[in-house]
């Protein structure tokens, strides 16, 4: 029997050709896709794309808008707009970014906002009940980032 030779010091095997390098392309073309989506879906709205945006909104008969920060941050002043009717709808996406909403003392939020991974918060100083209480739904999605209401 003859001895082995030795081993070469440092000597690595080769990378293991498997799905994991698959894993990085999918994942980097699925979020492409996702800021594509949201860039065409916020031209309804406001967009910041790593930037930020700032609002003053102040009309009589507000019934919705939208606002997307994708790596950014969009600021909404609502405090001097008025509803008509006994609701409306702020759509937010907030994706590794984050929204900040101002709001009348006199509106009720009423969250649906989707979070993943980020945060949804109220820091109004009170909450309005009452029959003639408008309400302000935020609908949307929060993934990675933030969205704060405030008087």
């Amino acid at each position: 029997m003859q001895p082995n030779p030795p081993s070469a010091p440092n000597q690595f095997a080769p990378p293991h050709r498997g799905s994991s390098g698959n894993t990085g392309i999918i994942f980097g073309v699925l979020a492409l896709v996702a800021v594509v989506y949201l860039v065409d879906h916020a031209s309804k709205g406001e967009a910041a794309v790593f930037g930020g945006v700032e609002r003053h909104i102040s009309v009589t008969d507000f019934h919705g808008a939208q606002c997307t920060a994708v790596f950014g941050g969009c600021k909404i002043d609502l405090r001097d707009a008025q509803i008509q009717g006994r609701e409306a709808v702020l759509e937010t996406y907030a994706i590794f970014g984050g929204v900040e909403i101002r709001v009348p003392d006199d509106w009720e939020v009423v969250n649906h906002n989707m979070t993943i991974f980020g945060g949804v918060s109220d820091h109004r100083r009170h909450f309005p009940r009452g029959p003639d209480t408008k309400t302000l739904i935020l609908d949307g999605a929060t993934v990675f980032g933030g969205t704060e209401v405030k008087n």
